[in-house]
């Protein structure tokens, strides 16, 4: 696993987007081969993720790695994500353009848009700046706000701590829905305090956090935390 290195740039990583584990396991698996095959991602050449490959990572079996895929390319066909370009201004994409099935050698074959490109493979460190951490630190969390919140965090590793996350933004960046966990105590007790406790107890780092107000509403949260 010390290869299986997920690397992209802080501005993909800080994306708003809906994901479920199993399709956020499915670019976090196209970024590491990407990488480590050396053929990187582009928009025209498809990349190959193996049912094999996904159970061994993921910890299941082949064909329920299978199943897994086809149903989360499905749904990911259709995902959209936004994010701020370097001109502050709003940029909406989708995540793949194009996918091919491969039932008889169970494997799928993605083409990913050029924002996910941009964001994955045009790696120039002196221009950018990247969030990176091994995919088998969160193979083991089995929600997808601890996955989230795990990219989140380790983006200020080198530090331990965040800035004030904002809570309307930081809600998107997690994929939680307008509707969904609306009254804070849900929110922290639904997600942050279930995410925190799967991180806590299966990935390289102890996190805390602490919620910020103004007057007695609550408007951020920011966090510590320790490898």
């Amino acid at each position: 696993m010390s290869k299986d290195l997920v690397v992209k740039t802080n501005r993909l990583n800080q994306a708003f987007q809906m994901l479920t584990l199993a399709e956020l396991h499915i670019v976090q698996l196209a970024i590491v081969d990407a990488r480590e095959t050396g053929t990187g991602l582009s928009t025209n050449q498809p990349l190959r993720i193996d049912a094999m490959r996904y159970a061994e990572v993921f910890n299941t079996t082949r064909q329920n790695a299978y199943q897994r895929m086809k149903s989360a390319e499905d749904t990911l066909f259709n995902r959209r994500f936004s994010y701020f370009d370097s001109e502050g201004k709003l940029v909406k994409s989708r995540w793949i353009q194009q996918v091919r099935y491969l039932d008889d050698e169970g494997a799928i074959e993605l083409v990913f848009t050029l924002a996910v490109v941009d964001g994955i493979s045009r790696i120039d460190g002196a221009t950018e700046f990247f969030t990176q951490y091994l995919l088998g630190q969160t193979a083991n969390l089995t929600s997808v706000y601890s996955a989230r919140l795990y990219e989140l965090l380790i983006q200020w590793k080198s530090i331990g701590k965040t800035p004030i996350l904002e809570l309307t933004n930081f809600r998107e960046q997690l994929g939680i829905g307008l509707d969904e966990y609306s009254r804070i105590e849900a929110f922290k007790r639904r997600v942050l305090d279930i995410a925190l406790k799967e991180i806590n107890e299966h990935t390289d780092i102890t996190a805390t956090y602490e919620q910020h107000k103004k007057g007695r509403v609550i408007t951020g949260f920011s966090f510590k935390f320790k490898q």
